[in-house]
């Protein structure tokens, strides 16, 4: 009984150890191979530009401000600037491994900050088994004696992007926003 349960689970088990060595052998086509630079994401960011730009497709639109919402449905005319967060916020070039530990799980890449006063506290990059980029999270915050903020940003590929903001200014108070883009 004991060695059939075994048999029935062994399938399970190197399904599984496949999945995540594939994973792991697996690099973005922009992997460069070395310790501090794992792939770079304004390459990849300025490649998706290119490719929305002549695709040109409709954006369903939702900007959210406090409580007030605006939802349309639009072209973008301007790419590189709705998608200039994402390409500001790369430190996969210079990811110093005395600022930020870098592990991969699965298939993600992942920057977390070891100081809490860098810009950019968490990067993930998720990949899929041929190694292009499926998703993207940022979360950046900035913290002076006028002004403090938290943002996370998402990115899926060919789906959805995503600019969540909350700040305190001194004089102005607090304010949150939100910019949703889904691609039609």
């Amino acid at each position: 009984m004991k060695n059939k349960n075994i048999l029935q689970a062994l399938p399970l088990f190197l399904g599984g150890a496949l999945l995540f060595w594939s994973c792991q052998s697996e690099r973005p086509s922009n992997y460069k191979g070395s310790t501090k630079s794992k792939l770079s994401l304004d390459s990849f960011f300025n490649t998706e530009i290119e490719k929305l730009s002549k695709l040109n497709p409709t954006v369903e639109k939702t900007v959210i401000k406090d409580a007030e919402q605006e939802v349309k449905s639009l072209k973008i005319s301007n790419w590189k600037n709705e998608l200039s967060g994402f390409i500001s916020a790369d430190i996969t070039k210079d990811a110093d491994p005395t600022l930020y530990d870098f592990q991969e799980i699965d298939c993600k890449m992942l920057y977390k900050a070891k100081d809490k006063h860098l810009a950019i506290q968490y990067l993930s990059v998720e990949h899929n088994l041929k190694g292009n980029i499926k998703e993207v999270v940022i979360e950046r915050k900035t913290d002076n004696s006028l002004y403090s903020s938290k943002e996370k940003l998402i990115y899926v590929v060919d789906s959805i992007y995503e600019i969540e903001k909350n700040q305190d200014i001194l004089v102005l108070g607090d304010s949150h926003y939100k910019i949703i883009g889904k691609l039609k």
